[in-house]
């Protein structure tokens, strides 16, 4: 095999190399930007799925509060309609 040939094989195995180098650098950074994007979403999701728990939350404890309330008043009139009238 002559010289000149063996440094067109070595020539073409470096390009490959090289090709292949960057490819696989380009993938590597879309594969990032994918998985940078991919946590904000999660962490969007979670915010608002947080968010709509601490408004449950808030409405049955304003609920328990509402009932809390019907029941004292239900207790009070019944109360004095039971009471002996003097």
């Amino acid at each position: 095999m002559s010289e000149n040939k063996i440094q067109q094989i070595g020539s073409a195995v470096e390009k490959v190399v090289s090709e292949q180098s960057s490819r696989l650098e380009t993938s590597l950074s879309e594969f990032n930007k994918l998985q940078t994007k991919g946590l904000e979403q999660v962490s969007a999701m979670v915010e608002s799925m947080t968010r709509a728990a601490k408004e449950q939350i808030a409405f049955a404890e304003q609920m328990g509060g509402e009932w809390r309330k019907l029941i004292l008043a239900s207790a009070k009139s019944a109360a004095e309609h039971f009471a002996p009238k003097a």
